[in-house]
């Protein structure tokens, strides 16, 4: 096992600077999640650590060895990637023992290792199938049982299960955190999954335009953001972002009439930005702001509803056990300051 140290590393293709500079640590047997919008240097920062992409500058330490001008096979890295790369005419005992072979291992330890991480992943009935007799959770399986027999110091994934329907992911989700304590190895793995980082990761990594906006557990992110990026991002539904000021007796809020909300003493008197505020911590207040809804979305055990304020704000709001509520419907909220997360107009970084 390895950890994995990244020292100003950056990536440029030509002038086009995808990743400035990054430092970051990720512990022995850690399961890090880079997430972040589309463009934002996450797989490209996988790929540089694998090896598939040469880095422009710095240093990536595995295992306390700097390996940043080796080759992909000699950095104790193994990739599992979004499409299953399986070779169609291999079974999958071929395909799995296949990096084995090219090794030139004896035949009878590559039988004994792909027999070995095919009953850690369940395949043990599905050794002599070819990938076109599979499900695609059993591929993606397959595939990452071809990484699992190189007994790598560090699994990477890219994307793995985007390509698998709601159910499968699921039922995937959870052989990869069984997978991950079993074997208790350093695990990377990219998404723009909500659920996956959330539920998967030890830590997750925070990237926008190729920076790190933040690093923490999941329920550090969600609940104590370090900037407005982070807030909007981590969250599904995401964070409600409301436009407001204070004022001489509070803070009121430009798209929402009712009583100002009471000023917190790190706010200071001249402020202006960005008021965050989650759907579930909305709460709803007989006597409170009223809004109107335009869409309901009933979700078995949650109901959201929609509504557009009048400075043209979206709001999300947890309607928590009214299930009946429908669009059109009012409703009246209060808002407790104790929740909401106030960020600086300029810097976008929360106010503390």
């Amino acid at each position: 096992m390895a950890g994995i140290e990244l020292r100003q590393l950056r990536k440029s293709y030509g002038a086009f600077e995808a990743i400035p500079a990054i430092d970051l640590t990720i512990e022995d047997g850690e399961f890090c999640i880079f997430v972040g919008p589309s463009g934002c240097g996450k797989s490209t920062l996988l790929r540089t650590i694998a090896g598939l992409e040469d880095a422009s500058a710095g240093e990536i330490l595995i295992g306390g060895e700097e390996v940043s001008r080796r080759h992909p096979g000699e950095r104790g890295a193994a990739m599992v990637f979004q499409n299953y790369a399986l070779y169609p005419h291999m079974t999958v005992r071929q395909n799995m023992g296949y990096a084995l072979k090219i090794a030139k291992k004896p035949k009878e330890e590559i039988k004994t290792t792909v027999e070995r991480a095919a009953r850690t992943l369940g395949l043990e009935d599905l050794l002599e199938r070819k990938p076109s007799e599979l499900s695609g959770g059993q591929r993606q399986r397959v595939a990452i049982g071809r990484a699992i027999v190189r007994d790598p110091k560090v699994f990477l994934f890219d994307e793995p299960l985007s390509n698998l329907d709601a159910e499968l992911r699921t039922r995937m989700r959870l052989e990869l955190a069984d997978l991950h304590r079993s074997l208790g190895v350093t695990m990377v793995y990219v998404t723009h999954d909500q659920v996956e980082a959330m539920t998967l990761a030890d830590r997750i990594v925070v990237l926008r335009s190729g920076r790190i906006e933040q690093v923490g557990s999941p329920l550090d992110l969600y609940e104590n953001p370090e900037n407005l990026f982070v807030a909007r991002f981590i969250g599904s539904p995401s964070m409600n972002i409301l436009k407001a000021e204070t004022i001489a007796d509070g803070i009121r809020l430009t798209g929402l009439d009712g009583p100002p909300l009471p000023r917190p003493d790190f706010v200071p008197a001249a402020w202006r930005g960005p008021l965050g505020i989650r759907p579930e911590h909305l709460r709803l207040h007989p006597g409170g702001m009223e809004v109107r809804l335009r869409a309901v979305e009933h979700l078995g055990d949650v109901t959201y509803g929609y509504a557009t304020l009048s400075d043209g704000t979206e709001l999300c709001i947890d309607l928590q056990n009214h299930r009946k509520m429908a669009a059109g419907d009012s409703v009246a909220l209060a808002i407790p300051t104790e929740r909401a997360f106030f960020f600086d107009q300029k810097t976008e970084r929360r106010l503390r």
